[in-house]
């Protein structure tokens, strides 16, 4: 995990009002800084993840337990990818288990098949109008 210093200084320099929390759109810019294009109901719901006193905005504490998720996302993805740049089902599966969610596996394939054919058909859509 990173170091709680540096954590600070990033933080405090992402609240720019100083008020000890930030807020989506802060967090947002500040992910977009570091190259990481997030929308806003993605930030919206990465806070409400670890919004733990439910006030809408994300103080240090519970930015640093997001940071914690966000590396251990990272490490899985970079664990299983095995240099191809994505995941297959199979990988995205074992990621979510390594991560601490616990699936229900025929319910998880059958999500991954109904997002396929979701994909396929919107590409179809794209392509043949």
């Amino acid at each position: 995990m990173e170091n709680t210093a540096v954590l600070r200084e990033w933080f405090d320099r992402v609240d720019s009002e100083k008020t000890g929390s930030i807020a989506a759109a802060q967090l947002k810019h500040a992910f977009a800084v570091g190259n990481l294009d997030f929308s806003l109901s993605v930030v919206q719901q990465m806070i409400r993840m670890y919004d733990f006193d439910r006030n809408g905005t994300m103080s240090f504490e519970e930015f640093v337990e997001l940071n914690k998720f966000l590396l251990k996302v990272q490490h899985a993805f970079s664990d299983l990818e095995r240099g191809r740049g994505y995941l297959v089902p199979d990988n995205v599966y074992e990621a979510l288990v390594k991560i601490g969610f616990s699936l229900d596996s025929p319910a998880f394939y059958t999500v991954c098949e109904v997002c396929t054919s979701i994909f396929y058909f919107k590409l179809k859509e794209i392509f043949l109008t």
